[in-house]
């Protein structure tokens, strides 16, 4: 069955890790650095965004540096969400890792 996440799915978890497959017998760790709510003025002014999304967030999340995800969706896991698959998009290489970056809206 389909769940809708929400912002309020993740603002708790900040600061835990989620566990990324990478392949069958491989996993990656990212820890969530951030959850952000997107207001209408954030999103593309040319659409009507405020009747069209009902919650437009961001999340943050931070890798090691050893591994390269490319932009894909990721089948992800968490101890408190359970299963979910997320778009990441990577988006900036710091000294302590790798960011990837998921939008909802």
């Amino acid at each position: 069955m389909f769940k809708t996440l929400k912002f309020s799915d993740f603002s708790p978890t900040i600061g835990s890790s989620f566990q990324v497959r990478t392949e069958p017998d491989i996993s990656l760790e990212l820890e969530l650095l951030e959850a952000v709510e997107l207001n209408a003025s954030t999103l593309n002014a040319s659409t009507e965004s405020s009747k069209t999304h009902s919650q437009s967030f961001s999340l943050l999340f931070k890798g090691p540096n050893e591994i390269r995800l490319p932009q894909q969706v990721c089948p992800m896991s968490h101890s408190d969400l359970g299963e979910l698959s997320l778009f990441l998009v990577p988006v900036g290489l710091e000294a302590d890792g790798i960011r990837y970056e998921a939008i909802f809206n």
